[in-house]
């Protein structure tokens, strides 16, 4: 009796415990996992291109007349864009190149009698630029600020009737912008920039002197694949 009794207490403290280890491992896999936080990163060089709208105004002056006059300018505006950023917390730093074409063209009156104009054509420009950005926590954000020295060609220059060669340089000055980049994916980056320019005054010698600047204005979107 004695030994039934014993068998019929195991058997029982056996079920017990089964019973508190399933409880147990149901309760391990019924509880939820905590959401992993999203991260987003802009350590990475990367290659894009971009396309937009540039606009402005180049200063003529003519000592010998003399005359002093503007020429507005605009033209789509398109070209490529590369760099580098390093992220550090939510602060973003990096260095961007750009080459973008342009027709920016126009003539205006020259002050020197009868119908005779001067005209221009500015065929590109380019820029080396610092970036500095912040990326909220969280989002896929980044905004930021860019500024560097900068060029401009000038393809083409001369008076209207063309009594003497055209004239044609490069033009150094300085951009300053800012812009604001969204993260597609981890590495495609959707982006909207304005920066203005301007570049130095440049004598030009045709029968006399022509001293020719140029100031723009110019709105970009851009597209770039980031490298990590």
């Amino acid at each position: 009796m004695r030994r039934l009794q014993c068998a019929l207490l195991a058997t029982v403290a056996a079920i017990g415990f089964a019973s508190i280890a399933s409880a147990a491992d149901m309760a391990v896999k019924a509880r939820p996992m905590a959401p992993l936080p999203v991260g987003y990163n802009w350590t990475g060089c990367y290659i894009g291109a971009n396309v937009g709208g540039i606009w402005g105004k180049s200063n003529i002056s003519i000592p010998a007349y003399p005359s002093n006059f503007n020429i507005n300018n605009s033209s789509l505006l398109g070209g490529g864009q590369i760099g580098c950023n390093y992220q550090m917390n939510q602060f973003v730093v990096g260095v961007e190149g750009n080459w973008d074409w342009m027709n920016v063209k126009g003539d205006a009156l020259s002050g020197g009698g009868g119908a005779e104009r001067y005209s221009v054509r500015w065929d590109w420009d380019a820029s080396i630029r610092g970036r500095l950005g912040f990326a909220p926590a969280g989002t896929p954000w980044l905004l930021y600020i860019t500024g560097g020295p900068a060029w401009a060609k000038l393809g083409s220059a001369n008076f209207i009737p063309a009594l003497t060669p055209a004239q044609s340089g490069t033009h150094s000055g300085w951009t300053l912008g800012g812009g604001a980049e969204y993260q597609l994916t981890p590495n495609w980056i959707a982006g909207l920039e304005y920066r203005y320019s301007s570049y130095q005054s440049k004598r030009y010698v045709y029968l006399g002197p022509v001293d020719v600047d140029l100031k723009t204005n110019a709105v970009t979107a851009r597209l770039s694949y980031l490298f990590h």
